[in-house]
């Protein structure tokens, strides 16, 4: 298994499109396995300070990073990994009342249409694709 990572030149700019604050930034990348040139997400992320409490930054951050990983997938198995997460980001964030990142989450998912086909995230993926990823190799022992 391959652990997640991102190009980190990229999700610093992610990071601005997304508003995420300079503190919010370096507090994510320091939580994450940082190597100069990517960042890769650790087994467990935990806020463990006071201070940075902000849900929308926080969820901002982790929606850039998500996207960014969407972007950069190589392949099908990857892009479903991300949206799954995009996915799942988008539905917490709603339920947490982090309406900007609902907002931009959901222009992303617009913009990003062509990629994926998909018109809203609560939307399955159509049957051919998915029976080609559950047939997979990598789904069985």
């Amino acid at each position: 298994m391959q652990v997640i990572a991102v190009d980190k030149k990229g999700l610093l700019s992610d990071f601005q499109t997304w508003g995420v604050d300079v503190d919010y930034a370096d507090f994510f990348i320091s939580k994450c396995d940082d190597n100069g040139s990517s960042v890769a997400l650790r087994g467990f992320i935990f806020n463990d300070t006071i201070e940075l409490d902000n849900q929308v930054q926080l969820l901002s951050a982790c929606a850039a990073f998500w996207c960014r990983a969407y972007r950069e997938a190589e392949n099908k198995v990857a892009q479903v990994e991300a949206l799954s997460a995009i996915r799942a980001l988008y539905f917490s964030a709603g339920l947490l009342g982090a309406s900007p990142v609902v907002a931009m989450l959901r222009t992303w998912w617009s913009n990003t249409y062509e990629l994926h086909q998909l018109t809203a995230p609560n939307q399955s993926v159509p049957v051919v694709f998915r029976s080609a990823i559950l047939n997979s190799s990598f789904l069985r022992h």
